[in-house]
């Protein structure tokens, strides 16, 4: 099966998180993924946690790159800081300091790696197997089955009928 990929780039502002959130979930579902409320909540929660970071701790553009096969969802983010990220232990009046721990308890695996001149931070969110995926990979082997030179000879037939 084939792997599904999107990337964008954002400016690496605070106001670009809210546009990614949703262009996240927004390609998800264009790719035929069904999502129910609480894996939609997951899939934004994760990505807004990894993006923010990138915002805040980073400098310059980041980079959100998507990649679906077969019921896995990778959400990866690059920015321009080569420190690596670490968890804190916020007290309960704390307002941040919690996010890496809620994506280490809502992605199935989750990393980061050097990149270049900063890093690469990637979590993978199991996801239900989309259906357009299925059928776009059917209708390949279909149409690869055909015979080349019948396509062709129907197209002209055609153009002819019409002209």
């Amino acid at each position: 099966m084939s792997t599904l990929s999107h990337r964008f780039v954002l400016a690496g502002t605070a106001e670009d998180v809210p546009f990614a959130r949703r262009k996240v979930i927004d390609q998800v579902r264009a790719w035929g993924v069904t999502m129910d409320d609480e894996i939609a909540d997951a899939v934004r929660l994760v990505a807004s946690e990894l993006i923010t970071n990138a915002v805040i701790h980073g400098t310059g553009p980041v980079v959100v790159t998507l990649n679906y096969t077969a019921g896995r969802l990778v959400i990866e983010v690059v920015d321009f800081n080569s420190a690596a990220p670490h968890m804190s232990c916020a007290q309960n009046d704390e307002e941040s300091g919690r996010g890496l721990a809620l994506v280490g308890l809502l992605a199935s695996r989750c990393a980061w790696e050097p990149s270049g001149c900063g890093k690469r931070v990637w979590a993978e969110i199991m996801l239900p197997a989309a259906a357009s995926i299925v059928r776009t990979s059917v209708l390949r082997k279909l149409l690869a089955l055909r015979p080349k030179h019948r396509v062709a000879s129907e197209q002209e037939s055609f153009t002819r009928a019409v002209t």
